[in-house]
């Protein structure tokens, strides 16, 4: 930042590294001034959606819940620290997101992959690295 002196003028700060995406450093910034909490709280109510939606046979309009559910890991994966654990909670919810956007999402397979989701959920405040 500038600070202005005889003749110069205020300029605005530059964009701080971690809003210019892309990089390990960056996703690692972004983990650190982010509180994981709310973001499972966010997780663990969007799976909540998409089984009330199963439950109704309402499939279709579950997507918007696990699109959120997509999004909403991605940026809860930097506070995750077991890279394995990580890896099988995005596998199993891309796996969901995948069977609720297909034409005709099977309710069973939905159904298992809710309770799935739900068991890793169930796990991932053990799993949050501490800043």
């Amino acid at each position: 930042m500038l600070i202005a002196g005889c003749g110069q003028k205020s300029q605005p700060p530059a964009t701080p590294p971690a809003q210019q995406g892309g990089g390990q450093q960056a996703q690692h910034n972004m983990a650190n001034m982010e509180d994981p909490k709310p973001i499972i709280a966010q997780m663990n109510q969007a799976v909540d959606e998409v089984a009330s939606k199963s439950q109704t046979n309402k499939l279709t309009e579950a997507r918007t819940s696990t699109g959120n559910l997509v999004t909403l890991n991605n940026r809860l994966s930097p506070h995750i620290s077991d890279t394995a654990f990580r890896d099988q909670l995005s596998q199993t919810i891309t796996a969901l997101n995948t069977e609720v956007n297909k034409p005709t999402p099977d309710k069973a397979t939905v159904d298992k992959q809710v309770e799935n989701v739900r068991k890793l959920m169930a796990e991932v405040p053990n799993k949050i690295m501490a800043h």
